[in-house]
Formats: C-alpha cells, structure tokens, sequence
C-alpha cells in the first residue's frame, strides 16, 4: 500500500497550516493533512519543482485519499509529470505516488519561502491568497486577457 510522506523540516509549517487557528473567525487555513499534502504539490507542480522527502515524518495512508477521491489529484499528477499512459501500468503505481510526494514536499518548501518573506503575516493567510491572485493572474494573462490583481477575490 501506498502512501504519502512529508519532510521532518515542514512539521512545523504543516501544523501552522492545519491545526493553527487564524484571526480569520478562528479558521485553521487548512482541514487536513490531506488537504495541505494536495495543494502543496499543485503549487510544486505549478513551479515545476520537485523534490524527494528526505527526513521522513509524517504520513498519509492511501486510503485517506482514496476515501476522500483525493488520489486523482495523486494520477493527474503522475500522468501530466510523465507525459505517457505508461505510468497506469499495475507495476508503476508506486511511482505515481512518489512523484506527487516529490511536487508536494517542493510546495511545502514554496509556502514556507512566501511565508519567511512575508514575516508580518502573522496567520499567513493574506500571504498566501497573495500568491494565488498572482498564479490566477499568470493563468488569466497567458489567455490573452487582461487581470487586476486587486479586484481578485476568494
């Protein structure tokens, strides 16, 4: 069975992410581990960065995310990294697991560079929907429109 590690040196990021109340009506950023393991690799992804967890702490079974129909997000991956079917295959599912992980550890490196530049951010929040108006921003311009950051909400 399958499952997905974080690297020991984002413990304490994870935690600030997922069980950390905000000054946002006492919301944590994120629900779950799960949660977080998922949009650090799309953000890893985004980046095209990918990096393999070394100091292994903390894990993620399979079937928290087959429960949750989350291991979708863990073949996309795997099939827009490897550009070829050929990594379906019974024998390669290991692999595709491995190569979300990889992306997800590089995110969690991402998130914890935006939230060491942006020190004032107690929560961490602004920071972070901060950098998804940009990659928003990114997507919108590479189809020819025009965007204004500031009139992007969530």
């Amino acid at each position: 069975m399958a499952q997905i590690w974080r690297d020991k040196k984002y413990s304490q990021l994870a935690e600030r992410m997922v069980e950390k109340e905000t000054g946002y009506c006492g919301q944590k950023i994120l629900p779950s581990y799960r949660e977080l393991m998922v949009l650090s690799a799309m953000i890893g992804f985004h980046y095209d960065k990918k990096s393999p967890v070394i100091d292994r702490a903390y894990e993620i079974p399979q079937r928290v995310f087959e429960n949750n129909d989350s291991d979708t997000y863990i073949y996309l991956c795997a099939l827009q990294d490897q550009k070829s079917g050929e990594i379906f295959r019974e024998k390669n599912e290991n692999e595709c697991w491995r190569i979300f992980e990889s992306y997800a550890n590089s995110g969690l490196e991402i998130i914890d560079n935006w939230l060491i530049d942006s020190s004032g951010d107690i929560d961490g929040v602004e920071t972070i929907l901060k950098e998804m108006k940009k990659v928003a921003a990114d997507m919108v311009e590479d189809d020819g429109s025009v965007v204004n950051l500031d009139e992007l909400k969530f």
